[in-house]
């Protein structure tokens, strides 16, 4: 299958395009989770920024913003939203100074107090302060990353999530409110939109 020709009736592009352009066919890991979805969930909004983990499968970019700092060997951090973390992830720090350097290593996520804040198995491996970006380490900074072309829903008939083949967008014009990604803006904005430099996004700047 050409990574240009995926558009079919059950793919179709959202009203969040304004223009799509190229595409990259992509298996989607039947593991992934709405990234702002309340209640987990298996069905992926179109415009979910998505990029590669370990072996080659996407899932969705997941990150917010600290709203409260912690220092080296604390454990708890304050966070402006919790629906993109789960138990077990790996999570790392980008200072908010340079969002769209490397990240830092943080640790693992133990326990989460849903809206509020995370907490690491073992204290924190780095600094964080409030403003700084929280993301999964899986694939932070995302190379490869891509607008999941259409909505998804990895259930199987059987109801069991399940690896699915998708279309991602390389390059086009979308429209920032459309997208399904950190409600937080500023920094974590400014890092996607290094991910996805093929993109004119409008308006040009988030909230204007």
């Amino acid at each position: 299958m050409s990574e240009l020709d995926l558009v079919t009736e059950d793919n179709k592009p959202t009203a969040g395009f304004s223009v799509v352009g190229k595409k990259r066919s992509i298996i989607i890991d039947g593991d992934s989770r709405d990234p702002l979805a309340a209640t987990p969930t298996e069905r992926l909004a179109a415009m979910t920024p998505m990029a590669p983990v370990s072996g080659g499968k996407y899932k969705p970019v997941r990150r917010t913003l600290a709203d409260a700092g912690c220092t080296t060997g604390e454990t708890v951090v304050g966070v402006a939203e919790t629906t993109m973390f789960a138990v077990g992830d790996v999570v790392e720090v980008v200072g908010q100074a340079t969002p769209t350097a490397a990240a830092d290593a943080m640790g693992t996520i133990e326990s989460i107090v849903a809206g509020v804040s995370i907490t690491l198995a073992s204290t924190s491996t780095t600094g964080v302060s409030s403003g700084d970006i929280i993301e999964v380490a899986e694939n932070a900074r995302a190379d490869d990353a891509v607008l999941l072309l259409a909505e998804i829903d990895l259930r199987d008939t059987g109801g069991d999530a399940v690896d699915k083949g998708a279309a991602g967008v390389i390059d086009g014009q979308a429209k920032h409110s459309a997208l399904n990604y950190c409600s937080s803006g500023g920094i974590c904005t400014t890092r996607l939109e290094y991910e996805l430099d093929q993109f004119d996004f409008i308006p040009a700047t988030a909230g204007a």
